[in-house]
C-alpha cells in the first residue's frame, strides 16, 4: 500500500476547478488499494464542500495547516488552538497594516470573515459574506486558525515574516499565495502528516507528498518522495525531490 498526501489549492484545485484527469488518477490510486490524504490550509468546513462536489475519496484530511485532523468520514481526530490573547492582538493589528483586504477566523468548526479594507482586491474570499460583527468575532474566545487576505503576494510574504518576528513565540505564520495562514507554534502540514502516519501502516518509502506554496514546505520536508507543482515558487521546488505538472503525472509515475 502507498499513501499520497496532497495540498488542495494550487495543487489539486485551480481556480475552483479540479481537472478531470486528476480526479480519475486519484480514483485509480484508491482503487489500487492506496491511501489519499488532503493536507490544506483550508478549514474542514470549506474543504468538505469540495469533497462532496467532486465525490473525492479521502482517507484523512489535515486542515488548518495541520491544526485540525479528520478521518475520511469527518470524525475529528485532533484539534489545536491559538493563544486567544495573541490571536486577538493580531486581528486588532490588521487594521494598522496596509494592503489587508480581510481576515477570516476559524473556531475549529466554522469560519467567519471580517472585511478590513474594501478597496483592496480580495483574491481568496471574494464571495464569502460576513455573518458576524467584528465585535462578535473578537469575543469568540477560541481560534484554530487566522487567515489574513492580502492584495499582493509579496506583501503576504512580508506580513508573514513580520508576524513571525513579533509573535513567533506562540504562533507560526505561513505565506500561502495571497494569504497568510496563522496557526499555533509547532503546528504545520508536516506535524499534521506525522499524526496521520500514526494511523497508517504505510512504509516510509511508499509515502508521497505534493504541494505548490510556502506552507507546503514542512510537508515536503517530511517525506522522501516529495513533489512540487511546476508553477510553485523556486524555494518550494528546491525542497522537493521532483517537479511535476499535475497530480495525475505524479500518480502515473508511481502506480
Amino acid at each position: 500500500m502507498k499513501l499520497l498526501a496532497s495540498d488542495f489549492d494550487g495543487t489539486l484545485n485551480y481556480g475552483d476547478t479540479i481537472m478531470e484527469e486528476d480526479l480519475e488518477a486519484i480514483k485509480a490510486w484508491k482503487e489500487a488499494g492506496n491511501e489519499f490524504v488532503i493536507v490544506t490550509g483550508r478549514s474542514y468546513e470549506s474543504l468538505k464542500k469540495q469533497l462532496d462536489r467532486y465525490d473525492l475519496p479521502v482517507d484523512y484530511v489535515v486542515s488548518n495547516n495541520g491544526g485540525m485532523i479528520y478521518d475520511g468520514s469527518g470524525k475529528e481526530l485532533m484539534a489545536n488552538y491559538l493563544d486567544t490573547i495573541t490571536a486577538v492582538d493580531i486581528l486588532y493589528a490588521m487594521h494598522e497594516i496596509s494592503d489587508v483586504a480581510s481576515y477570516v477566523v476559524n473556531d475549529g468548526k466554522q469560519r467567519y470573515r471580517i472585511v478590513v479594507d474594501p478597496n483592496v482586491s480580495e483574491h481568496r474570499y471574494p464571495s464569502m459574506q460576513p455573518t458576524l460583527s467584528e465585535e462578535e468575532v473578537l469575543d469568540l474566545g477560541q481560534y484554530a486558525q487566522l487567515v489574513i487576505s492580502m492584495g499582493n503576494q509579496t506583501y503576504a510574504l512580508e506580513l508573514a515574516n513580520q508576524i513571525n518576528h513579533f509573535f513567533g513565540s506562540t504562533i507560526t505564520a505561513y505565506p500561502n499565495n495571497f494569504v497568510v495562514d496563522i496557526v499555533p507554534k509547532g503546528v504545520s502540514k508536516g506535524s499534521g502528516m506525522d499524526f496521520v502516519l500514526t494511523y497508517s501502516s504505510v512504509d516510509d518509502d511508499s509515502i508521497y507528498a505534493i504541494g505548490d506554496s510556502y506552507n507546503d514546505i514542512p510537508l515536503l520536508e517530511q517525506v522522501e518522495n516529495s513533489y512540487a507543482i511546476a508553477t510553485a515558487p523556486e524555494e518550494v521546488q528546491e525542497v522537493a525531490s521532483e517537479t511535476v505538472s499535475s497530480i495525475s503525472e505524479l500518480i502515473q509515475k508511481n502506480m
